[in-house]
Order: C-alpha cells, then sequence, then structure tokens
C-alpha cells in the first residue's frame, strides 16, 4: 500500500509542475490537478528516483485554467519533477490563460514539453493562437517563460502562415 501512494503522490508533485511551469497563471499552481484517462500505468524506480506515467485514451489534464487533451501522455519524472512530457492525438490539444490575458491555444500531431528549458513544441500540422495572433506550420516552437514563438515550414517547400490582428480601432464621435 505505501508503494501505491509513493508513486501516486510523486506523479501528483511532477504533474504538477509540469502544469504549473508550461503556459499557467500563476493562481493554476495552487489549484487541484485532475487527470482521467482509458488506462494509466505509472512505473516508478525508487532507487534512481524516477519515473514514468502512460496514460492513454481519451486523456484529459486540467488544472486551473489549463487543459490539455490527448489519445496518449507519457510523463517522464526526476526527483518528483517532470522532466519531459509526450502528448501525442488526433490531434493533441492545449489550453492556457496566461497571466498577460491572452488566451493561447494549440494542437498539433505531438505536443512535447521540456521543464529545464520551458520549450513547447508542437509537432505535425502545428496550430497555435495567442491572443489574436494565429500561427500554423509544420513545427512551431514556444517558450512558454519568453512567449518566444519560432515556426517551421517543414520539408517539401512547407510554408508559415501567421496572422496578425489589426490595433483595434478607435472612434471618434462625430463632428
Amino acid at each position: 500500500m505505501y508503494a501505491s501512494r509513493k508513486w501516486r503522490w510523486l506523479l501528483a508533485a511532477g504533474l504538477l509542475c509540469f502544469a504549473a511551469s508550461a503556459l499557467a497563471l500563476k493562481t493554476d499552481r495552487n489549484q487541484p490537478m485532475n487527470i482521467q484517462a482509458d488506462h494509466g500505468d505509472f512505473t516508478n524506480d525508487s532507487k534512481a528516483n524516477t519515473g514514468t506515467g502512460v496514460y492513454t485514451g481519451r486523456v484529459l489534464i486540467t488544472q486551473g485554467s489549463i487543459r490539455i487533451t490527448a489519445d496518449k501522455a507519457v510523463m517522464h519524472l526526476l526527483n518528483g519533477q517532470i522532466q519531459t512530457a509526450d502528448i501525442t492525438g488526433a490531434p493533441a490539444t492545449f489550453q492556457q490563460q496566461p497571466d498577460s490575458g491572452a488566451l493561447v491555444h494549440g494542437t498539433a500531431a505531438e505536443i512535447t514539453y521540456n521543464q529545464n528549458t520551458d520549450e513547447v513544441d508542437l509537432l505535425g500540422n502545428a496550430f497555435l493562437q495567442q491572443g489574436g495572433r494565429v500561427f500554423t506550420a509544420d513545427v512551431i516552437h514556444y517558450n512558454t517563460s519568453t512567449e518566444h514563438v519560432i515556426a517551421t515550414g517543414g520539408k517539401n517547400g512547407g510554408r508559415v502562415h501567421i496572422t496578425i490582428p489589426p490595433k483595434a480601432a478607435t472612434h471618434s464621435p462625430p463632428a
């Protein structure tokens, strides 16, 4: 029974770190995390203090303003902290309301997250929306700390498409 509680705590702590670091309101860190899936499998190596959680089938991860959906999520933990997460789906999605106020929403065939670098990669038919800005490309690289976006068109002459909305017009009353 003790081992079961230990891996659950380890997984919850790691996922909390993942969600808090990846595209989160500061208040999201204090919210409970909920994971739903058709199947979950967690392997813990207490000697190396590592673990791997694999969740499959209609995966839904929520915490505060964060919402992630996928067909499969693989989380790699070290010392109770998420190091990397690989999210796949048709498509995999994420959504979050950052402190800046501009909603961030992304979809791709695969989404990878690296906690050490605060980087999210959207791979395969990638889409990212930051407020009114929209990026579509084969690959989109997004830094969650700086909100820096790099989009790549891919092989065979693929192109990047970016839409930047016009500044909201201010209307003067008629004279």
